[in-house]
């Protein structure tokens, strides 16, 4: 009789589990059956919650979307999204992992480059101008002994055929010895203004801490300031020299003046009027990625290849340029922006 009792015990609590996996596997399905039709509710009867703004834009391409002439964002191609500068043809060109999707990946062992079709959007720039892009650098070399990725490395040129150098010309300037952890990034433009004796101009940008970062590059020329700000990371740019009358030490005001002729010195004793509206004559239509016109095989230029200059060998991403002089709030917003994925 005990046997029997033990038996029906054992039975009966069997029966109980059972009974209540089954009611937990029933509220788990109830649960999610639930879960899932008031998800798949509030996705159709509520608008996604917008990102925060940041200066006031949801996306980088809101800011100054009116006055932006080129964009390139790299994205395994070289498509400019704007449709200003056309049929590229790459030589050797690769693409890496950048800031925000895929960037242009430059080398130290092989000539990298494209020339493309621009058309007067960028040619025809009369006044100011911005340039802004994310670059990563390992720095270059002494070309002590010519090779690729040794010397000054060419990253964007707007082509002038006759002449030595471009309209605009962009690129990693030959490194200082003592320096050697500095990055000398240069832009050089050469004006047609006839109101222009100085018709040369340039400021670089000496970015310390660097090698190996990205770092968001942006060159702004006010046409009626007649000043080029430099910002490296949204922030006014540390140094800077390479234009008349620089400091000894480097300007560290984030600003070069740009003058018509010669002012006399850094506080413009001769009273030399400013280098005024920026246009260039003598283009032909064509534009350089990753290079220098006169590095490119056949040089573009009435020029040859130097032992002192040599293609880019770095990363570049979200290449911009604007027929604007970009003011600092929209600039601290475009790199937050971008480096945000946006």
């Amino acid at each position: 009789m005990d046997y029997l009792i033990r038996i029906l015990d054992i039975n009966l609590k069997n029966y109980n589990m059972k009974y209540n996996f089954a009611k937990y596997i029933s509220a788990a399905l109830l649960v999610g059956i639930f879960t899932i039709s008031c998800e798949d509710s509030i996705d159709k009867d509520n608008s996604p919650i917008p990102y925060a703004s940041i200066g006031g834009y949801q996306n980088s391409d809101d800011i100054a979307s009116g006055n932006l002439i080129a964009k390139l964002s790299f994205e395994n191609n070289l498509e400019d999204k704007i449709n200003n500068i056309s049929g590229q043809m790459p030589v050797g060109i690769t693409y890496v992992t950048g800031i925000k999707g895929m960037a242009y990946n430059g080398s130290s062992s092989e000539m990298r480059y494209s020339v493309g079709n621009a058309t007067t959007a960028l040619t025809g720039i009369n006044g100011s101008f911005t340039i802004a892009f994310w670059m990563k650098s390992d720095g270059t070399v002494d070309p002590a002994i010519p090779g690729q990725g040794k010397g000054a490395q060419g990253i964007f040129s707007i082509v002038r055929p006759t002449e030595f150098w471009g309209g605009i010309n962009l690129f990693i300037e030959n490194p200082d010895a003592s320096k050697p952890e500095r990055i000398r990034l240069k832009l050089g433009v050469e004006t047609s203004n006839s109101a222009v004796s100085w018709k040369a101009q340039s400021v670089i940008a000496n970015l310390d801490g660097y090698k190996g970062k990205w770092v968001h590059i942006v060159f702004s020329y006010d046409a009626t300031t007649s000043k080029c700000s430099v910002y490296q990371d949204g922030e006014a740019a540390k140094n800077l020299d390479g234009f008349a009358y620089s400091p000894a030490g480097g300007e560290l005001g984030g600003y070069a003046s740009w003058y018509a002729n010669d002012p006399g010195g850094a506080t413009n004793p001769n009273g030399a009027a400013g280098y005024g509206n920026f246009s260039m004559a003598g283009t032909n239509g064509k534009v350089v990625f990753g290079s220098h016109q006169f590095e490119t095989v056949p040089p573009l230029n009435n020029g040859s290849q130097q032992d002192w200059a040599t293609s880019f060998a770095g990363q570049m991403d979200e290449f911009r340029i604007y027929n604007v002089s970009l003011k600092s709030s929209d600039v601290i917003a475009l790199y937050k922006l971008e480096k945000d994925g946006r």
